[in-house]
């Protein structure tokens, strides 16, 4: 059977994978309610303010800010269905069915990273509906929709990314979840925090740095461009999906 056939096959049963257990839909659901929520809060707070935003602000600048919500359910689903089996032990049959352990993570990672793409590009456009109905003179331009999009895209796909290898690399949900919680958001800013330069370096080469800086345009360094966030983001999603590749190929699947 070729490769292409086999890919196909083995993306269709990622997929059900995905959708067939609770926790998925749990976490999804879960984090739709923050987002939207989020987005409420701040559609009626731009609703009851007289003076409004600025003049070139639209409902998609209020949907951004609901972004790092969206992030962190993103990162939490990936780490979930990356690690599941592994906990299970299905990773057994799972790699009886398909020995062949490149393709398997080849369709892993693209079925995982593509959909948690989606869902929070969709989280976030519903944020972003609700403060537009709020507030309808922000209007809500189908330009700054795409450039919004597509910017929390990157985000969410690389953060996919960067989750599915630390799964990889772990074969631990709770391992991964710590690692991605420490590499997005602890370290990251507590680096930032102290009083030493390099400490300030290294916290803008972390993910979770990057990742702030393409949502919220701020990052622990003045000369941080939005170029040397996707590049950092990008490196750390690559760096680790490589390493996690490699257990998968090279190691017992199931230690």
């Amino acid at each position: 059977m070729s490769t292409p056939t086999v890919l196909a096959r083995t993306g269709s049963a990622e997929w059900s994978r995905l959708w067939s257990v609770r926790s998925t839909w749990i976490f999804a659901a879960a984090t739709a309610l923050v987002v939207l929520g989020f987005g409420t809060i701040m559609g009626y707070d731009v609703s009851d303010d007289p003076t409004g935003p600025g003049p070139d602000a639209t409902a998609w600048d209020g949907g951004r800010f609901t972004a790092m919500f969206a992030l962190f359910g993103v990162l939490a689903m990936a780490v979930v269905t990356s690690t599941a089996d592994h906990g299970t032990g299905g990773i057994v049959p799972t790699l009886q069915w398909t020995p062949r352990r490149g393709v398997l993570l080849a369709a892993r990672t693209g079925v995982i990273v593509a959909t948690m793409t989606v869902l929070g590009a969709l989280f976030v456009a519903g944020a972003s509906a609700i403060v537009w109905a709020f507030r309808p003179s922000l209007g809500l331009p189908f330009g700054a929709g795409v450039e919004t999009l597509a910017e929390l895209g990157f985000v969410y796909a690389a953060a996919a990314g960067l989750a599915v290898g630390l799964g990889l690399v772990t074969r631990s949900t709770a391992a991964a979840l710590v690692s991605v919680i420490a590499l997005v958001l602890v370290l990251p800013l507590l680096l930032a925090q102290l009083p030493y330069e390099w400490s300030v370096d290294l916290s803008a080469r972390m993910p979770g740095s990057g990742a702030l800086f393409l949502i919220f345009g701020e990052g622990p360094r003045d000369d941080m461009t939005t170029a040397s966030a996707r590049l950092t983001l990008g490196l750390w999603a690559v760096a680790l999906l490589v390493a996690g590749g490699l257990r998968l190929m090279r190691t017992d699947a199931d230690r």
